[in-house]
């Protein structure tokens, strides 16, 4: 029998976004949008009250804070403070983030991580090591 000591489950990273995220996200544009129109409105209109442009900036407010949960997620975004779960929700972010400089590499045709091999001389005169091509000793400085 295997007992768990870690109470934390390890969670699968996603990498896709739900439906639900992609929802409030495009709503949260929708309602910015919408908020920004009204608020505008207001001041081309001939009878000018403060109602439009609170109703127009508190939609603005709001459709930004749902976008922002859905771009994010709860914990993403802040709202929750659980990093476990912020880094998950940002997951599809981080992943995308990385082939991006996968990419930029890939195409800027540098290499890394390449190992080269090193050939080294020991010397005859007090046994330290050198580089192949030198022509003197680095310690003593008798001729290889």
């Amino acid at each position: 029998m295997q007992f768990n000591i870690n109470p934390r489950k390890k969670r699968k990273h996603r990498t896709q976004i739900s439906d639900e995220r992609k929802f409030a996200y495009y709503f949260g544009l929708v309602l910015m949008g919408l908020g920004f129109l009204i608020f505008m409105s207001s001041f081309f209109s001939r009878s000018f009250s403060m109602t439009l442009p609170l109703i127009g900036a508190g939609l603005t407010m709001v459709g930004g804070l749902l976008k922002s949960v859905g771009a994010r997620g709860l914990a993403g975004s802040g709202v929750i403070l659980d990093p476990e779960q912020a880094r998950e929700d940002l997951a599809p972010y981080s992943k995308m983030g990385g082939g991006m400089v996968k990419d930029a590499i890939k195409e800027s045709g540098l290499q890394f991580g390449g190992t080269k091999e090193v050939i080294k001389v020991r010397c005859r005169g007090c046994d330290e090591l050198n580089d192949e091509d030198a022509k003197f000793c680095d310690q003593c400085g008798c001729e290889m």
